[in-house]
């Protein structure tokens, strides 16, 4: 075997994973394997049969586990069990290190129930530390790394994972920076109106990553769901992403009446029905206002709305009005609008079957398209 050599920062390397475990000596291990755990030795000696001894693990005088067998090239090796020890438990003693005995010798380790510990992560750029993280769980059980720090990587993407020692503990870990594109995210208009940036992070050119749903711009969305998924380009790429204002639905009970026009029907998503469309001049009850791109829409079946802007909202109310004595009276259209055409005398009385509220000021409708201001009457 080929004599190898390495610095550990602080504690245990176990599976490329660093595990500074306190009161337990630094040393070398391989991964485990279902066939047990094999230590790397600094020994020139090449083997030729397998050491093997039974491990019996005991807590409080009663077997713990179903037992195991640890594995080496030679009596004496001194050989790591973290992952042999049962699962809640920790080694009495505060080392997880055993020495091979003659080929076939029982060894006991004696357990003890094992609390919380913690391991602190310190991820490495250049020989320097850019970011930590704290890791709690029971000793010897394995947790994964969450945070590392934007804009990097695992180097070794095996070592995501780290067996908690029996105490307080540092780990290590390398990392590599990513590339980043800048996002610019624009509305859907012929200006493209930038309203808002964002990051995203990559190992190369051509990885798909995931933007982030938090950088989007407050209140919008994508426009495309599938520019959820960015293709990496080359490190300071800026690329556009259209996105729109996320829809709203609310309850809105009441009639809408359409204009003395045609007026198309639209689907949730904003999309004109074809072949679907309501009469001039006519009434229908809604129970739905939807906003969608900053555009507002009234439900006029299950699924068909139509827009704001080609109706008005109305309550019914059969009545008689009368205009002021002072002068004639005004007309108005439903948007309020007065009509520099259209008047109505003054004390006239006239049959109103509905009225509508525009800016807080309530009109009565006096013919079909043609409305009185509360302000005129008496």
């Amino acid at each position: 075997m080929k004599n190898t050599k390495s610095n550990v920062l602080k504690g245990l390397i176990f599976s490329g994973v660093v595990l500074g475990t306190i009161g337990l000596q630094s040393t070398i291990v391989n991964a485990a394997t279902d066939a047990g755990i094999e230590a790397a030795t600094t020994t020139t000696e090449k083997a030729t049969t397998k050491i093997t001894n039974p491990i019996i693990f005991t807590s409080g005088g009663a077997e713990i586990g179903n037992g195991t067998m640890l594995q080496g090239d030679k009596v004496g090796q001194s050989v790591d069990i973290t992952k042999l020890i049962p699962a809640g438990y920790q080694v009495a003693s505060g080392s997880n290190v055993l020495s091979l005995k003659d080929n076939g010798t029982s060894q006991t380790v004696q357990l003890t129930k094992a609390g919380d510990v913690t391991a602190t992560v310190h991820y490495v750029y250049n020989s320097g530390v850019i970011g930590t993280e704290t890791l709690t769980g029971l000793a010897g059980s394995s947790v994964d790394v969450k945070s590392v720090p934007a804009g990097y990587y695992l180097a070794n993407k095996n070592q995501g994972t780290v067996i908690l020692g029996s105490g307080s503990s540092d780990v290590y870990l390398d990392v590599n920076k990513d590339i980043s594109n800048t996002i610019s995210f624009v509305k859907d208009d012929t200006a493209k109106t930038q309203v808002g940036t964002g990051i995203v992070y990559g190992e190369k050119a051509g990885d798909k990553v995931t933007v982030d749903a938090k950088q989007l711009p407050e209140g919008y969305s994508f426009k495309n769901s599938a520019d959820a998924t960015f293709t990496m380009q080359p490190d300071g790429t800026q690329k556009q992403i259209t996105v729109v204002k996320q829809s709203t639905t609310e309850d809105s009970k009441g009639t809408v009446a359409t204009l003395d026009k045609v007026t198309p029907l639209y689907t949730v998503d904003g999309k004109k029905v074809d072949g679907r469309a309501l009469g001039a001049s006519s009434d229908w009850a809604t129970d739905k206002k939807l906003t969608l791109n900053g555009e507002a829409y009234y439900r006029v079946s299950t699924s068909e709305w139509v827009k704001a802007s080609d109706v008005y909202v109305y309550t019914s109310n059969p009545d008689t009005v009368t205009t002021k004595a002072a002068g004639i009276a005004p007309l108005y259209d439903f948007n309020g609008k007065k009509l520099t055409t259209r008047a109505v005398a003054a004390s006239s009385a006239w049959y109103t079957d509905r009225t509508i509220t525009i800016n807080g000021q309530k009109y009565y409708r006096v013919s079909t398209t043609e409305f009185l201001s509360a302000a005129d009457i008496k």
